[in-house]
């Protein structure tokens, strides 16, 4: 599936079966589909709706299938209005089983707190994959988990490392547009709360080439915004949507990029796997956070203030083009360290 958490489960569930000591399989929408044939998971490509006429069939494949544990993994802005999932930890509770459930958003005092309480108050495992997750939850919201095992378990990059000479690295770039111009890139979901727009605020369309990875859908208003800027005025030629891509020629294009920009609105942090999959090829990032501000050198990273334009354009003039050439990757977590805390979680809860 091509999303975030549909990354982080696929490397998840590769990491965890590829090690011999656990069997794995990923039960899913039906527009899933297992594309690695060698993969060491398998996929139930079964849910049709996300209603509860679903789940005779997701109760159909876990009989059949029989897991000692059932992880659910929750984007928590996700779903839209549908109710069904958040239904799903208290009916497999009836079913008699073990579940864990991970959170990959903050939850705030919007529509989601409101549907997620049933799953706060479930008995089971919490992971939580961003640090000092329960300080960001309301107070309400904090004190319905209070009686649970919540674990933070870090991210990692869903982007395989990739390493380029110089004139692959030219000729990536020359796709795209002349060397005399750098190349800006932003990868990922084009959602109003990334801040794809102020891409174009930030920058100049004399100097850089805005390459933007990820889906457009023209009913989309945001999406329509942006178009508009891409089409008329100055920008008009210097921006290239791609549309979604295979990871390895994400990583390629990042590798190759003089910046990789996510101006997000709420702000970042290394917990991102955006973050993560750019930072461990080198490439400069320029990106916000509201808990630390400046260039950081071992990452790479000019962490701006949200919002704060001027402050983003001087870290472009001052960081454009820097590359970590020997990136020390040791310093994030990988899919191997991330598969044995979640094994060290669930060895306790099996009989």
């Amino acid at each position: 599936m091509p999303c975030g958490i549909g990354d982080y489960t696929a490397q998840l569930a590769e990491a965890l079966g590829k090690r011999g000591d656990a069997a794995v399989a990923v039960l899913t929408d039906a527009a899933a589909r297992a594309d690695r044939p060698d993969a060491h998971f398998e996929v139930y490509p079964v849910v049709k709706r996300w209603k509860i006429t679903d789940f005779p069939e997701i109760a159909k494949v876990i009989r059949h299938w029989n897991p000692d544990i059932v992880h659910i993994q929750y984007p928590s802005q996700a779903y839209g209005r549908k109710l069904f999932p958040w239904l799903l930890p208290a009916l497999l509770l009836l079913m008699k089983r073990t579940t864990v459930q991970t959170w990959h958003e903050y939850y705030s005092n919007t529509l989601g707190s409101l549907r997620n309480i049933l799953n706060a108050i479930i008995p089971g495992r919490l992971v939580v994959v961003r640090p000092h997750y329960q300080d960001m939850m309301p107070a309400w919201h904090r004190w319905l988990i209070r009686r649970k095992h919540v674990q933070f378990i870090p991210n990692a990059s869903s982007l395989p490392r990739i390493r380029l000479s110089d004139s692959e690295r030219t000729a990536i770039h020359e796709r795209f547009t002349p060397s005399s111009k750098a190349l800006l890139v932003f990868f990922g979901f084009m959602y109003p709360h990334k801040g794809v727009e102020l891409l174009f605020d930030m920058a100049d369309p004399a100097l850089h080439h805005i390459v933007l990875v990820g889906n457009f859908q023209e009913t989309e208003p945001y999406h329509k915004k942006l178009l508009a800027e891409i089409q008329n005025g100055p920008w008009s030629g210097n921006v290239t949507m791609t549309g979604f891509l295979p990871v390895d020629d994400t990583g390629r294009i990042i590798a190759t990029a003089d910046a990789v920009v996510l101006p997000f609105h709420e702000g970042g942090g290394i917990w991102n796997t955006s973050l993560h999959g750019a930072a461990i090829q080198g490439t400069f990032i320029l990106t916000t956070s509201r808990e630390q501000h400046g260039y950081n050198a071992l990452e790479n990273i000019y962490y701006a203030r949200p919002g704060d334009v001027e402050d983003m354009r001087q870290a472009l003039k001052a960081y454009l083009g820097r590359r970590n050439t020997e990136t020390n990757i040791s310093q994030y977590a990988t899919w191997d360290i991330i598969a044995q805390a979640h094994i060290d979680l669930y060895r306790p809860l099996l009989n």
